[in-house]
């Protein structure tokens, strides 16, 4: 198992594992407006993989430029989570891929994301 944080270059370091990804790709961030790794998760669905993807329901997820049917049309699956009906926020920010490697932090995956002072820990050869 090997653990590595990182502090700069997140987008780039997300869209390398993302790339690796041979079987499935499981996604929960609360807020999903970067088109670039959006179009990984749609390619990679095309591909045959696993892609399911949670995201919040919200103002910034219905206005953003990312037509999440795409997703869905690719092979993958987009769950909403509206905070209205669950009365509380899905703030969670992780992946999961090929069910042995994750990546989780404070980053978002959203264009705002990549001008803020975030940060993300990979994970890599784990099922735990």
């Amino acid at each position: 198992m090997e653990t590595i944080a990182y502090f700069s270059n997140i987008r780039s370091h997300i869209q390398t594992e993302l790339k690796t990804a041979k079987d499935s790709i499981f996604v929960a961030v609360a807020w999903f407006t970067d088109a670039k790794l959006f179009d990984i998760l749609c390619q990679k669905a095309i591909n045959g993989l696993d892609v399911q993807l949670i995201v919040m329901d919200d103002d910034i997820t219905r206005n953003c430029s990312i037509d999440y049917n795409k997703l869905e049309a690719s092979g993958g699956k987009v769950f909403l989570i509206n905070s209205e009906i669950t009365g509380t926020l899905m703030h969670n920010k992780f992946c999961i891929i090929d069910k042995t490697n994750t990546i989780t932090g404070s980053y978002n995956w959203s264009i705002k994301a990549q001008t803020n002072h975030e940060n993300i820990t990979i994970t890599k050869d784990s099922e735990e």
